[in-house]
């Protein structure tokens, strides 16, 4: 299973960073893949909605989630699953004092199989890695411009 990862600090504290994070009328701006969301259930762990992009329909599902801590979110297109997971950590200030600053992780896993050298190869997948690190620049953007 293939994995990418981004870490960003964003000048924000958790809760704000949060806030953004599960609001899925922000999705469309930032999350990788997702033109438009629909038919939400909720935003919380098993909430269901559904998404488009570039004509086509997936479904999504929330597998965890931990107020202010962390973020999973399965989707699928077809046959293709990809899990996100986020986490947040409070930082910023001296030692990481002051708390006015989140540390975010994205880990895209796109859930393949087909064994070793299916991983490999698709473990270099620079579209992946490119969507993830355009995911998170996306994300600090929007959480700073609001």
């Amino acid at each position: 299973m293939p994995k990418f990862e981004r870490e960003v600090e964003i000048d924000a504290p958790v809760e704000q960073v949060w806030d953004v994070l599960t609001d899925p009328n922000q999705w469309q701006f930032w999350f990788p893949g997702i033109e438009n969301v629909s038919k939400i259930t909720s935003v919380r762990e098993g909430g269901s909605f559904e998404w488009t992009d570039e004509g086509k329909s997936g479904v999504g599902t929330v597998v965890k989630m931990e107020p202010n801590r962390c973020l999973e979110i399965m989707t699928q297109l077809g046959d293709d699953k990809d899990k996100h997971e986020f986490t947040l950590k409070a930082s910023g200030g001296f030692l990481g004092l002051a708390k006015d600053e989140c540390k975010i992780t994205y880990e895209l896993d796109t859930m393949m199989g087909g064994g070793i050298i299916s991983n490999f190869i698709a473990g270099g997948n620079p579209k992946d890695a490119l969507r993830v690190k355009k995911a998170m620049h996306a994300f600090r953007r929007l959480v700073e411009s609001q």
